[in-house]
């Protein structure tokens, strides 16, 4: 399947996606305004680091191994299998974790152990979570988009239907419940759609191969500094506006964030489902080139012009999205769009090193511009308040682009 075709299924699933968080974001800023909009995003942010745990952070290996190993059904249930296994024992370790440390969770969180039920049952539900992550990165190492965008269509409309029916009845805690329930739900739909597509999926420790494992559990260590890194470094800005602000202030960068998030879907849900099983398949620098210059003809003016629309329509864009109340968050969008830009141009050649399992590079550069990020927010915000997060956004990303550039050059030409 090829860059446009993936696109118009990853579109579906970007639109559902979009559409679902919209409607998420509207309930909560409408019933709760924006300190239950920042409240959504410390709990997503932590459960995000969690979640990651609960894999075992083998998702982009099984996407690669799967990619690669087309021609062989052996070797794609030894895949499926060994990754079921190590899931499976990492989710029972999460699962453990947050129902002890619940209380913890809450307060690290939230600054109040009150809602400590919504840890105690994001614990119960790490199985589902779990596997809602796997199953769809198996779909995706076997190319099979078609079933993939009806997994993400599902996931999102179940989202939308338990977060506004629980945050209607319960608030804030609905809200952050809500996920739980959709996970819930969201697995068995998948376990049925596994039987429909006919992929086995068994979870038993005879089918664990050691030397799988090792290969996947190879990704992991990248997968693992990226998925924790990032909503680490969101949950250290987050915190940083609410000690020298107030949650409405984090609210307000929260808002413009999951603007980004939502626009972006489409381009990720690309980069996610066909760069890189398609640069795991490429041997020969002139065709990797060739992707990589096609994918930056197609995707970067997309970015640009989607970008734009949005700054010129960012104030209806608050209006419809959230509500009055988010307005002091429209001088945000210059320099966070901006970034938003630069972001996409330096994953285009970032998803390189996930591809060709370049370890060393992709962790030192991921932990060092996570931390710069956090740095570089901290005295912006200082200097000139919760806009300064959006000017550190936007000057990381553009170093990260152009480091990307001379990392990346020598396995390009």
């Amino acid at each position: 399947m090829n860059l446009k075709k993936t696109s118009i299924y990853t579109s579906l699933s970007a639109i559902a996606t979009f559409i679902s968080g919209f409607i998420i974001v509207k309930v909560v800023a409408v019933k709760i305004g924006p300190d239950g909009i920042a409240y959504l995003g410390q709990f997503q942010n932590t459960v995000a680091i969690l979640n990651m745990l609960a894999t075992g952070a083998i998702s982009i290996g099984i996407i690669k191994y799967l990619a690669e190993s087309k021609e062989s059904p052996r070797q794609r249930d030894e895949i499926t299998g060994t990754a079921l296994v190590i899931m499976g024992y990492c989710a029972l370790a999460v699962t453990a974790f947050s129902i002890i440390f619940s209380g913890y969770l809450s307060k690290s969180s939230f600054k109040d152990s009150t809602y400590s039920s919504v840890y105690l049952a994001y614990g119960l539900c790490s199985i589902a979570f779990a596997f809602n992550l796997i199953f769809p990165a198996i779909l995706n190492g076997l190319k099979q988009i078609k079933w993939l965008t009806a997994v993400n269509v599902l996931s999102s409309f179940i989202g939308v239907i338990s977060t506004v029916i629980l945050t209607y009845y319960f608030g804030i805690t609905g809200a952050l419940l809500a996920s739980s329930a959709q996970a819930l739900i969201v697995g068995v739909i998948n376990i049925y759609i596994s039987y429909k597509a006919g992929i086995n999926l068994v979870f038993s420790p005879k089918l664990f191969h050691k030397e799988t494992a090792k290969k996947l559990l190879g990704f992991s260590l990248m997968a693992a500094v990226s998925g924790i890194l990032l909503p680490l470094t969101q949950i250290q800005i987050r915190d940083f506006i609410i000690h020298q602000y107030s949650f409405s202030d984090a609210g307000y960068w929260q808002a413009i964030t999951k603007i980004s998030d939502y626009y972006l879907a489409f381009i990720t849900s690309v980069l996610g489902v066909y760069y890189l099983p398609r640069l795991s398949e490429i041997k020969h620098k002139i065709e990797l080139r060739h992707e990589i210059i096609n994918g930056y003809k197609i995707i970067l003016p997309v970015v640009i012009l989607m970008a734009f629309l949005i700054w010129i329509l960012r104030e209806p864009a608050i209006h419809l999205l959230f509500s009055k109340d988010f307005l002091p968050a429209k001088s945000y969008f210059t320099f966070q769009l901006l970034g938003d830009i630069f972001k996409i141009g330096s994953w285009l050649l970032a998803y390189l090193m996930l591809a060709k399992a370049l370890t060393r590079e992709y962790i030192i550069t991921e932990i060092l511009f996570s931390l710069s990020l956090v740095l570089l927010s901290r005295w912006f915000i200082t200097q000139y308040g919760v806009i300064g997060a959006t000017y550190a956004f936007a000057l990381n990303y553009g170093l990260y682009w152009l480091l990307m550039w001379f990392v990346l050059k020598k396995h390009i030409y």
